[in-house]
């Protein structure tokens, strides 16, 4: 088992079990605000999470949601690799196909993934911080800053949380995907962080 921890969460992966336990938590308080303003409330971001993975359940490229728990504000989703910084092959053309079928797929699901830091930021890394190997097997985790159309708490997005999708493409988001894939080179991962149970 190891943590990983999101500016809004602590994740616990249990790889040879096969799932992850994701936890929605207040910020650090060196960041100053409890959440980002985009993010909205930790509510939210458990929503939109769970709500993303329910539409995706049947793509192989996001994890399965396993169980939820809107009081602990917690989910149990499958384990879906390793990241990609640290473990992604040599051989990178399967992972560009798998690209774009994950953002096939989250197009058909009505759903919007957020490619960049904050509007208009064009830093890489981003989209990074999402992707995860198994092998040669290329998925796309965390989505609580992604908005799914058409959702019941849909009126209850603020207006930093909408702008921030005015100019949303797919098509750019895609071209993130394939920049990282083509161009981040390996790094080891922290010492003693990914070992076996």
């Amino acid at each position: 088992m190891y943590k990983s921890r999101g500016e809004t969460c602590i994740t616990e992966c249990h790889p040879e079990r096969g799932y992850v336990i994701k936890r929605f938590r207040p910020r650090k308080p060196k960041f100053g605000m409890k959440i980002d303003p985009l993010r909205e409330s930790l509510e939210l971001c458990f929503y939109r999470e769970v709500t993303c993975l329910e539409r995706l359940k049947h793509s192989p490229r996001f994890p399965k949601l396993l169980d939820s728990d809107p009081e602990k504000l917690s989910i149990k989703m499958s384990w879906v690799g390793y990241p990609f910084r640290h473990f992604a092959k040599a051989q990178r053309n399967t992972y560009l196909r798998h690209a774009e079928q994950i953002v096939n797929d989250l197009s058909e699901a009505g759903i919007d993934v957020a490619y960049q830091w904050s509007p208009g930021d064009d830093r890489h890394g981003y989209c990074l911080s999402m992707m995860m190997v198994d092998g040669l097997d290329l998925n796309l985790i965390d989505f609580e800053r992604a908005w799914p159309h058409g959702c019941d708490r849909e009126d209850q997005f603020n207006s930093l949380f909408l702008e921030s999708f005015a100019h949303h493409d797919n098509d750019v988001f895609l071209e993130h995907l394939r920049r990282e894939i083509s161009n981040t080179k390996i790094t080891q991962p922290p010492k003693g962080h990914y070992e076996k149970e």
